[in-house]
């Protein structure tokens, strides 16, 4: 299986639509806006024109697109990870089920400076992160890894090892930060109201599209730190791609697979986007 990897950093830009040419030469993709749609129109689609397809892409709400796909109105879709997608298909019976074909980037969690020109985290500065639970143990993990945090409580885990005992009223109580950062605090925060309620707090800790979407142009120059993530996280984690499985290997999707293997995709990403965002390409139809 082929794999490259490559950390990115940059700035984000404004989000444009291509326009389709036939439809037997157009390619449709059902896609979140930020960051896949962007990447679709600004860097799949020049290296897919070459290869003589257009592409269309209609920006829809993750919950509708891989049913969108199912039924037929759309080509492919773009927002899913595999674990994600396995979930799916595990309800979605055989009329129902897709399948991924490549894999193009990974999502980081950083922590983010509210004021970019003021990125140290200064004892007592406080520190917004998201309520909710599956996601709190990443993001105190993020912390602990970057010297801010000394421990996570080991009440936080239920008899069987599981994060689950974690109290989003009392963060605080489930935590020890570290003597240099001794007074600082924590606030959980549903995830929808990160990014507007940041300038309420000093830092706050984002996923990579709450910030791509709510942050503006600057997001890249806020981020203090993001996570150190392996080959197996990204691999396991990456954003790919899905189709019906009668189209796995139509002449469509392999030109998807090959676009994004093109280094002028991953030169794009790179140049476009901050280090909340990693480039990963896996081909999966070899």
């Amino acid at each position: 299986m082929k794999k490259h990897t490559l950390f990115l950093f940059a700035t984000l830009a404004p989000l444009t639509l291509v326009s389709c040419g036939e439809n037997g030469n157009t390619i449709t993709f059902a896609a979140s806006e930020l960051p896949h749609a962007k990447i679709l129109n600004e860097a799949l689609a020049p290296v897919l024109k070459e290869k003589g397809f257009d592409i269309k892409v209609t920006v829809l709400d993750w919950t509708q697109q891989n049913a969108a796909v199912a039924r037929g109105e759309y080509d492919a879709n773009y927002f899913q990870h595999e674990p994600y997608l396995n979930s799916y298909n595990a309800d979605a019976g055989e009329d129902g089920a897709l399948k991924l074909v490549v894999k193009a980037h990974f999502e980081k969690l950083c922590l983010y400076a509210s004021n970019p020109q003021d990125k140290t985290l200064d004892n007592g500065d406080s520190i917004e992160i998201v309520n909710d639970i599956s996601n709190i143990e990443r993001t105190l993990l993020l912390l602990k890894d970057n010297g801010v945090l000394s421990d996570i409580s080991k009440n936080c885990y239920d008899k069987d090892g599981n994060f689950a005992e974690f109290d989003v009223n009392r963060p605080n109580d489930f935590v020890t930060f570290s003597d240099d950062y001794s007074r600082c605090t924590i606030t959980c925060i549903k995830e929808s109201a990160l990014a507007a309620s940041l300038g309420d707090y000093d830092f706050g800790v984002l996923p990579g599209n709450t910030a791509l979407k709510g942050l503006g142009d600057d997001y890249a120059s806020r981020i203090v730190f993001g996570e150190t993530v392996t080959e197996e996280v990204l691999s396991l984690r990456a954003n790919g791609v899905a189709v019906r499985p009668a189209d796995a290997t139509n002449e469509k999707t392999k030109a998807i697979v090959d676009a994004f293997a093109d280094s002028r995709v991953s030169s794009y990403i790179q140049k476009t986007f901050g280090e909340s965002v990693v480039y990963h390409y896996e081909n999966l139809l070899k």
